[in-house]
């Protein structure tokens, strides 16, 4: 299955925040492997600053109730005599900081790829708006035509993700900008609800399990391949995705999926003896995460994944 690379853009960022039961399961997507999410820097920057004139405006009025409660009005009669109250809001200059430093960390924890602006966007967003080329409505008069600068800046962004292999998605609803991305190739979808549908039935998987074959007359190298084919990876990379649970957790796991508890046992202690597992006593530890990963992003542990999470 290819994988779907997802550009997203404030219009839905500001619907699907980062802390929004729909980004969650973007990000569930994300750790299966299913897709990878690219965020514009002007549309981080964006989704910061306005959550930052929200949180700003609420400290303001609270120090201004404050203000009024500590000099009093009609009620200073009452406020006379008790001891002043006592008010400790954070630093404007604090917040704006630690907003920062909390993006960075939420992008790298979640491997979403902020697309930094470039020499080649800036040169190619204004050369769109002065010859009013999409986003741009070549009908509106240039004044008008320049709050929609930063959606030519998201776009030249968003090109760069055509470049990978695989799905290559937007997720948008500001209309200009929906449909320049159409036009140059992406899939457009205006929420999460319905990229999520799209991948759901991309990555469908009959339940249960397939039968091995009949052994008779095999090859005797193949003895083995037939009945264990696929479970050194699973194991791999399932543990990697649950981030190593409990060896019982891991194998109540795989067993949900339809993999013998036996198979995956013996097959987890093979991969301890080859160096590839670290047994602890009640959790394996990978011994090459990247290695790992790349099982984890496996067509095998996808199509588990999808079974038991």
């Amino acid at each position: 299955m290819d994988a779907f690379h997802v550009v997203i853009d404030t219009s839905v960022l500001w619907q699907a925040h980062f802390q929004h039961a729909n980004f969650e399961l973007l990000l569930r997507r994300a750790r299966k492997g299913t897709l990878k999410i690219y965020i514009p820097h002007i549309v981080l920057e964006e989704q910061r600053t306005r959550m930052l004139e929200d949180m700003i405006r609420a400290m303001d009025v609270v120090e201004s109730a404050y203000r009024k409660l500590k000099h009093g009005g009609s009620f200073r009669m009452f406020t006379e005599g008790l001891p002043d109250p006592y008010l400790n809001l954070w630093k404007k200059e604090d917040v704006v900081q630690h907003s920062r430093l909390t993006f960075d960390k939420f992008l790298a924890d979640n491997k979403i790829e902020k697309l930094q602006i470039t020499e080649k966007h800036t040169v190619n967003a204004w050369a769109r708006y002065f010859d009013a080329a999409p986003p741009f409505n070549s009908q509106q008069e240039r004044e008008d035509r320049r709050k929609d600068i930063p959606d030519s800046w998201v776009l030249e962004a968003a090109l760069e993700v055509k470049a990978k292999r695989g799905r290559h998605c937007a997720l948008v609803a500001d209309g200009k900008l929906k449909n320049a991305l159409a036009q140059e190739g992406f899939e457009i979808y205006v929420d999460v609800a319905s990229l999520d549908a799209e991948i759901e039935k991309a990555t469908a998987v009959t339940s249960g399990q397939v039968p091995p074959p009949a052994i008779t007359g095999a090859a005797l190298d193949q003895l083995k391949s037939l009945v264990f084919k696929g479970v050194d990876v699973a194991i791999l990379g399932v543990n990697e995705a649950l981030g190593a649970p409990p060896k019982d957790d891991l194998f109540a796991q795989l067993e949900r999926a339809g993999i013998d508890r036996s198979i995956a046992e013996h097959e987890a202690q093979t991969l301890v003896l080859s160096g590839v597992l670290k047994d602890s006593g009640g959790h394996y530890i990978p011994a090459d995460r990247a290695l790992a990963r790349t099982a984890m992003e496996s067509q095998t542990v996808t199509a588990i994944l999808l079974k038991i999470i």
